[in-house]
């Protein structure tokens, strides 16, 4: 599993464990992010997170106003200058 913090400037708006992470990174299109991923840093576009909380199961969507997502050791830390659940 990976350990999840998912940031914006007034909350935390995710902490937790995820199968994996899909992000959409500026120029790059989407990346997923797995256990055992390399580390990566990069800057993220505006659009859609998935955290897929398990393997097939639950997925829980956020709207990233942009941002910047790094990988290292299982960790996903993404920081977000707006960001909101989508219901």
């Amino acid at each position: 599993m990976l350990q999840v913090e998912l940031v914006s400037p007034e909350e935390i708006l995710f902490s937790g464990e995820a199968y994996m992470v899909v992000v959409r990174t500026i120029g790059g299109g989407e990346i997923a992010f797995l256990p055992g991923h390399a580390p990566f840093l990069g800057a993220l576009g505006e659009g859609e997170a998935r955290l897929h909380l398990q393997n097939g199961g639950e997925v829980k969507s956020l709207h990233l106003n942009g941002g910047f997502v790094e990988v290292s050791h299982d960790k996903v830390t993404i920081l977000s200058d707006e960001a909101e659940v989508v219901e």
